[in-house]
């Protein structure tokens, strides 16, 4: 994964999602040529963690988008630098992806992806809900898809650690991520160097 993709990923998983990233599309049927989802994602009703898993924990903008009582699915795609939105989210590549989220039988893919090529998110059967989701830099772009600022998801990451930054920094080491381990360790120092701040008088 690239550096965005890795923010991505962070950013999916704190929100309480299991992330599947570089998720691989092959050449087959009506796929012509051969290419990847950034990140593929699942997230059950029920996520519960004590250390930065609770309801208050969670990205209110992110909630506001999508329903997390339900079983929800994340088509992702990331983009740091310029892009094409007519190149995102191919209707082929979007109906492999939700063959392998496996929340409809095969047999339905197509009807459920030709309803998610003119809307943001669907709802299935009461039960499930699948977005396509764009995480980039610069604007909300004008597109059929959720978006979410790169910066932003940076900003969300920061608060995050600084809100559990002893029990982030104590278990950093654990994190498989070196960008995500180097976040933690920059929070603590920052937080280090305001506490001598303070214990000086703001000098």
């Amino acid at each position: 994964m690239n550096y965005g993709e890795e923010y991505a990923y962070w950013y999916l998983r704190l929100n309480g999602f299991f992330c599947l990233p570089n998720f691989v599309i092959h050449r087959f049927g009506d796929v012509r040529d051969s290419s990847d989802c950034d990140i593929l994602a699942i997230r059950p009703p029920h996520v519960f963690e004590e250390i930065g898993g609770k309801p208050d924990d969670w990205d209110h903008k992110l909630q506001e988008q999508l329903y997390f009582r339900r079983t929800i699915g994340v088509i992702c795609e990331v983009k740091t630098g310029g892009y094409s939105t007519k190149e995102l989210f191919k209707p082929e590549h979007v109906n492999y992806c939700l063959g392998r989220l496996g929340f409809v039988p095969r047999d339905h893919v197509a009807a459920v992806g030709k309803d998610l090529a003119s809307r943001k998110a669907v709802d299935i059967a009461g039960n499930y809900q699948v977005c396509k989701l764009l995480i980039a830099n610069g604007g909300d772009p004008d597109g059929v898809f959720l978006f979410c600022a790169l910066e932003s998801v940076i900003k969300f990451l920061r608060a995050r650690v600084a809100k559990y930054g002893k029990e982030k920094y104590r278990d950093r080491m654990f994190f498989s991520s070196i960008l995500f381990q180097s976040m933690i360790d920059i929070a603590a120092l920052n937080c280090d160097a305001q506490s001598r701040m303070a214990e000086r008088g703001g000098d």
